[in-house]
């Protein structure tokens, strides 16, 4: 199978039909499967997910768990409040397949504004004027890019810790890092397609998990990465 498109969700069913009309929409190969990871939604997610958990085991567990189950030659790695360029999934197929050297590639915004979508919620609306041209990044991009499944063969993502349940940052620092220790090397990059945009819902986790949970989640997750890879190459 040449992809797999893996979906992590929790109460995003709004998005999560709007992407799922995207990639029908898309002009990729047959060979694609879609994988819908739910965390426990209660909003009608779950009755599309592919794996339902019962409860949020957290970002770490419900990505991995898509990508084990993956057959694909190549994996795309979307959040389920995220809904990505039309198009963008063939280039981003389309360029990995023709520079076999890039192993990771990411969707980067160039600007950010915040309006309301054509539902009436809320969303991060991100608007990428440049031009389709890859770069180094200094992050991996697990909420929007396409990987080689030959990656997760030496890195996943890390279940320890403060990384195992419930909680949110620090998870795409630690694969970069964990990318990086293998001489693997992100890339990220823009795209102007019709009106270039991808829509994102704003605070989506903050709203799930409450502010102050999410503060403390945070801080405890920064905590556990720098003491994680302050013991590396000392």
């Amino acid at each position: 199978m040449k992809l797999s498109i893996n979906i992590l969700t929790l109460n995003n069913v709004d998005t999560l039909i709007d992407t799922l009309h995207v990639i029908k929409e898309e002009p990729i190969d047959k060979e694609t499967e879609v994988i819908i990871v739910d965390n426990g939604s209660t909003d009608g997610c779950e009755d599309l997910a592919t794996i339902c958990n019962e409860k949020n085991l957290g970002i770490s567990i419900g990505k991995n768990q898509g990508i084990r189950a993956s057959k694909g030659e190549y994996i795309l790695l979307l959040d389920g409040d995220v809904v990505p360029v039309k198009n963008s999934i063939r280039k981003l197929l389309e360029y990995m397949e023709a520079n076999p050297e890039c192993k990771a590639l990411g969707f980067f915004p160039t600007k950010f504004s915040a309006e309301k979508n054509r539902v009436g919620m809320s969303y991060h609306e991100s608007i990428c004027h440049t031009l389709f041209n890859p770069r180094p990044s200094r992050t991996a991009c697990l909420y929007y890019g396409i990987y080689h499944r030959s990656i997760f063969d030496v890195c996943m993502l890390d279940e320890t810790g403060e990384y195992n349940g419930p909680g949110y940052g620090w998870e795409d620092h630690d694969f970069f890092r964990q990318m990086k220790e293998a001489g693997m090397t992100q890339w990220v990059c823009g795209m102007n397609y019709e009106t270039g945009k991808y829509y994102h819902k704003i605070n989506s986790s903050i709203r799930v998990m409450g502010h102050n949970q999410y503060v403390k989640s945070s801080e405890a997750r920064g905590r556990q990465y720098h003491e994680k890879w302050s013991k590396v190459n000392v």
